[in-house]
């Protein structure tokens, strides 16, 4: 092995034209961590904030250039660490929200964060599971959810939201979903069991008394979202903020989703994948030499389900 590797790298903050394919180090592993010879890397909307800075994390604010973007991860184990063994094929979310380097042909990943991938999917979907998956499943765990309920869901196409439909349909409730007109019949290939156009009705004037509320679209819409809800319900944020003051002025409940690795949730996940519960939808796949074009497409705010950057067969 080469004690270098391709990766996509920035050196500074600003637009997809600061990515660049750099031949940097290959990561050494420390105690605890296992060595990933990566096959796929799933993108996210955070991904884009990170690197125009959008996003007021600390730990962001002055970072030893260069950074590798990316923190979803698929591929197969190179140095083992833990349970797992050489050729292993595993996938997670690695130290999110600290820097991980994913869209790379290695990673090193605290092995806490790993679980074996779904034999049932190939890597490149298996790659857009993790950030999106964990994020649909905490905001849904954390907001209580239970069968028999009513679940309304934002952005229902799209990387977090089509995992949040078939993870409310798998609990039963009953998911009302918004989208755009062109996603309606992929929205309710999911699950949903009612579907909105979102830009042809204002979804707070047709819903009222749901129980949870997901809300991923803008922050200036959660007014709307609190309205959508029953006295008591809770709203689920990823796009925030969210003032808790405005919560309990409006008499519901609710919290900002703050995302993190959890093996136990993504084996969760995994297992419903296996069983054919979840099937994630990857929109695009790009190469690792165009991962700037993929970071283009994700900022672009209209992908269907995941894009995902492949760095090896």
């Amino acid at each position: 092995m080469s004690d270098t590797m391709r990766a996509a790298a920035i050196r500074e903050f600003g637009g997809v034209d600061q990515i660049n394919i750099e031949d940097l180090p290959v990561p050494a592993p420390g105690e605890g961590e296992a060595l990933v010879r990566i096959h796929a890397a799933g993108l996210n909307p955070i991904d884009n904030k990170f690197r125009n800075r959008q996003v007021p994390l600390p730990l962001w604010q002055n970072p030893d250039f260069p950074v590798i973007v990316g923190w979803d991860v698929s591929g197969t184990i190179v140095e083992s660490a833990g349970d797992f063994s050489v050729g292993d094929a595993v996938y997670g979310l690695i130290r999110f929200p600290h820097f991980s380097g994913t869209c790379a042909e290695f990673v090193t990943a605290p092995v806490a964060h790993l679980v074996k991938k779904p034999h049932n999917i190939d890597h490149n979907h298996a790659a857009g599971v993790p950030l999106a998956g964990l994020t649909a499943w905490q905001a849904i765990e954390t907001g209580g959810l239970r069968s028999g309920q009513t679940a309304l869901i934002h952005a229902a196409a799209g990387g977090v939201g089509h995992f949040a439909v078939q993870i409310a349909k798998n609990i039963g409730a009953k998911v009302i979903a918004t989208a755009s007109a062109r996603n309606e019949d992929f929205v309710m290939s999911l699950g949903a069991d009612e579907f909105i156009d979102y830009t042809a009705t204002e979804v707070s004037d047709v819903v009222s008394g749901a129980d949870f509320v997901f809300h991923t679209i803008s922050g200036s819409m959660i007014p709307k979202s609190i309205a959508c809800l029953k006295p008591d319900g809770y709203l689920s944020v990823v796009e925030g903020p969210l003032n808790p003051d405005d919560a309990v002025a409006a008499g519901v409940r609710g919290s900002f989703i703050n995302v993190h690795p959890d093996e136990t949730h993504l084996a969760a996940i995994t297992a419903l994948i296996e069983d054919g519960t979840i099937k994630p939808h990857v929109d695009q796949v790009y190469p690792l030499a165009e991962t700037a074009a993929a970071h283009a497409h994700v900022e672009g705010g209209h992908a269907r389900g995941k894009v995902v950057v492949e760095i090896s067969g």
